[in-house]
């Protein structure tokens, strides 16, 4: 039940239009860190496929876990100046809704409401949150087609020029004020940045071990 309640609340972060367009998150998407929570979670099945890793390749591993490890404080750190800048910005929180109305209206065509999914899978969350009901696999599948659906017509919208121009000024926006507000906020934008990058650099090393091993 527990492993239910988990995997909803991560689907709901990876399918939530405004998980999508936290700053933190978009930022380190693009320096390639969008795959280091799968990598993460990856790092069991990995172990299990080879269960006599060599001292490399176990190195590499705490590595890997270690890096991600530091990249999350990172970026809860400037998650929580984010939602401060929201706070002391209203005009900051009405481009966020413009944006999210935008995406919503990209995703939605041949009769699919975007928002309308959205409230379901989050009703769907929230039935299951308790971990007083179990979920039928019929229920469980039919989540996961309407997430996966829900962040294939995301990721389309996300590839719209009018929504890249106006996220793009949003966020251009939202970190002038977290630095203005915040004098550690260009450091950990930096430190970030640099974390995401020397995480991808390990996990193609990793490729590179598997398809050499």
């Amino acid at each position: 039940m527990s492993v239910w309640n988990q995997k909803l609340r991560q689907s709901m972060m990876a399918a939530g239009v405004s998980a999508a367009l936290a700053f933190s998150g978009a930022a380190v998407a693009q320096q390639g860190g969008q795959s280091a929570p799968h990598g993460g979670q990856g790092g069991a099945p990995a172990q299990g496929q080879m269960p006599q890793m060599t001292d490399e390749q176990r190195q590499l591993m705490e590595e890997m876990r270690s890096v991600q490890q530091e990249l999350q404080q990172t970026q809860a750190k400037l998650s929580e100046m984010e939602q401060q800048a929201y706070e002391n910005n209203p005009a900051l929180g009405e481009k966020r809704e413009a944006l999210q109305a935008k995406i919503a209206e990209k995703m939605s065509s041949g009769g699919y409401d975007a928002e309308k999914e959205f409230e379901q899978m989050k009703a769907t969350m929230a039935k299951y949150q308790g971990g007083d009901q179990q979920p039928s696999e019929s229920e469980v599948k039919a989540f996961r087609q309407q997430q996966q659906e829900f962040q294939r017509r995301q990721q389309q919208a996300f590839q719209d020029e009018e929504v890249q121009s106006m996220a793009q000024e949003l966020r251009g926006d939202v970190e002038q004020v977290m630095k203005e507000n915040n004098p550690q906020a260009k450091d950990l934008f930096a430190k970030m940045q640099r974390q995401a990058e020397e995480m991808q650099q390990l996990r193609e090393k990793a490729m590179e071990m598997r398809q050499g091993g």
